[in-house]
């Protein structure tokens, strides 16, 4: 009972990972039908373009068994070879026609579901063997289906044949007063054109169990509510775990910004809740780097840092908002702040060069265009 309400609650319709999953286990929508209709249709169809191929390869081999001499045929060691050259000539003319079936047979499948090979579809499994689990499937739904089918194909079918009778009746009863061999070509005629039309009947057949077989995959593989939320935490993550991850990641970045400070020219601060650290070389980039930023306490980070490994640390609030809202870390500021940032670090390599006593003067007010200001 529980599992047929189970059933009930699988109202989601498959996911792209579970329909990916049962291919790789070899559950693919497959029309019986399909491969039957178009085996013996094609192979009727098949038949008609090349009778004449293969009559005349057949016609041969009778023609050259039939004139044995007495002696060939009393020859033991003349009869083997015989036999195999008659069947390598048999089988000439039947290739055209058996290549046409083989093709039929391997890509036909193909139609409904597309190629699959699964070796877990191969593997030997007990439960195949377990006559309750053969039984339920003779007696189950699917076996009551594969019997409808089965009743509606010989009723189509035998309908078709008989009708067919019908019509060439008189035909089938002057076979007996036609010559021999026009008698044979036109019996073999019928029977082409019978086989051909009553094959043409199983497309009806091949049309209603494809979408049927189509529909029946899809409900196989219908999800529940919680089965989908559980696919969607397998494959996206736990939300929690996720978080972790992200302020590892956070956690991460900050440390390889907090190791990139060091090596900074200079670093320009708000100066109490924006930092950004800039380096410049000519020889890697075409513009200074913002190696590290932040805000508040990573902020006053980064000036720790900098003060500790003696890296200038310049006041120019407007210019620090504008670099830290405008580029990323281990990214080139932009264009518009070329004149700025390269007045703030001519101005700290002079510090730098300067003599105790005579130092250089600050820039002028640094114009920050009105693209990159943020107040």
């Amino acid at each position: 009972m529980a599992e047929q309400n189970s059933q009930y609650d699988k109202t989601q319709e498959p996911t792209p990972k579970r329909l990916q999953d049962a291919r790789k286990k070899g559950q693919i929508p497959r029309s019986r039908e399909l491969n039957t209709m178009l085996v013996t249709f094609i192979g009727a169809i098949g038949l008609i373009f090349t009778t004449e191929y293969i009559s005349q390869h057949l016609h041969g081999i009778f023609l050259h068994n039939f004139q044995l001499p007495i002696s060939h045929i009393m020859d033991k060691n003349y009869l083997i070879p015989h036999l195999t050259e008659s069947g390598i000539h048999a089988l000439i003319g039947l290739t055209p026609y058996l290549v046409l079936m083989f093709l039929v047979a391997l890509f036909g499948p193909m139609l409904i579901g597309g190629m699959s090979f699964s070796a877990s579809a191969m593997a030997f499994k007990m439960s195949r063997m377990n006559p309750l689990s053969g039984l339920k499937r003779m007696f189950g739904l699917k076996g009551l289906v594969e019997l409808v089918k089965a009743l509606l194909k010989v009723a189509l079918i035998g309908s078709i044949v008989y009708l067919l009778l019908n019509v060439f009746t008189v035909e089938i009863i002057n076979l007996g007063f036609e010559p021999t061999q026009e008698s044979i070509a036109h019996s073999y005629k019928l029977l082409l054109i019978i086989f051909t039309v009553s094959s043409a009947g199983l497309i009806i057949v091949a049309l209603i169990d494809a979408p049927y077989q189509f529909w029946q995959h899809k409900k196989q593989l219908r999800m529940s509510l919680q089965e989908v939320k559980d696919e969607f935490k397998e494959t996206e993550g736990n939300p929690e775990n996720k978080g972790r991850l992200r302020n590892l990641q956070r956690e991460l970045a900050q440390k390889r910004m907090m190791e990139a400070v060091p090596d900074a020219d200079v670093v320009i601060t708000n100066p109490t809740h924006f930092a950004v650290a800039l380096k410049y070389d000519a020889e890697k980039s075409s513009a200074p780097i913002v190696v590290a930023k932040g805000i508040d306490f990573l902020a006053e980070k980064i000036k720790q840092i900098a003060l500790k490994n003696e890296v200038n640390v310049y006041c120019a609030p407007a210019l620090a908002r504008a670099v830290y809202y405008s580029t990323e870390v281990d990214k080139e500021i932009p264009s518009g702040l070329y004149i700025s940032v390269a007045k703030v670090l001519a101005y700290v390599l002079q510090l730098k060069n300067a003599v105790p006593g005579n130092y250089p003067n600050p820039p002028d007010e640094l114009e920050i265009p009105n693209e990159f200001r943020t107040e």
